[in-house]
């Protein structure tokens, strides 16, 4: 009777023991889970914040060429060659500025497609 009385007791005194332990395994989980939730939010503003950054099919180079060659001339013929990216009612664009003589032009393309949305010249001496 003594030994089984003593079984009893020793089984009642473990069981908080262990759910104890069980309770810091959980907490622990908890924990992990928060943690693993937390480096998923940084990722995904980091990618958001990369997205911000307008990626588009052509690129500054290509918008200048596209600009010379419609104008008929070369990059050595102009001067004050800029070119320019800016989003214009949520379309890409770049703008290409130069003058030739005593010309300014000025262009507009589309960033994605390559296509002169709008060009513009105006006599310098105006």
């Amino acid at each position: 009777m003594k030994k089984r009385l003593l079984a009893l007791l020793l089984a009642m005194s473990i069981i908080p023991l262990l759910m104890a332990c069980n309770k810091d395994n959980i907490n622990d989980d908890n924990q992990l889970a928060q943690t693993k939730t937390d480096q998923t939010t940084k990722k995904s503003d980091k990618e958001t914040s990369h997205s911000d950054i307008t990626e588009t099919k052509i690129f500054k180079e290509q918008a200048k060429h596209i600009a010379l060659k419609d104008a008929g001339f070369t990059e050595k013929e102009v001067t004050l060659l800029t070119v320019e990216q800016d989003i214009d009612d949520g379309v890409t664009e770049f703008e290409v500025e130069f003058t030739k003589d005593a010309t300014e032009y000025n262009y507009t393309i589309n960033a994605d497609t390559g296509k002169i949305i709008s060009k513009e010249t105006e006599d310098v001496n105006d």
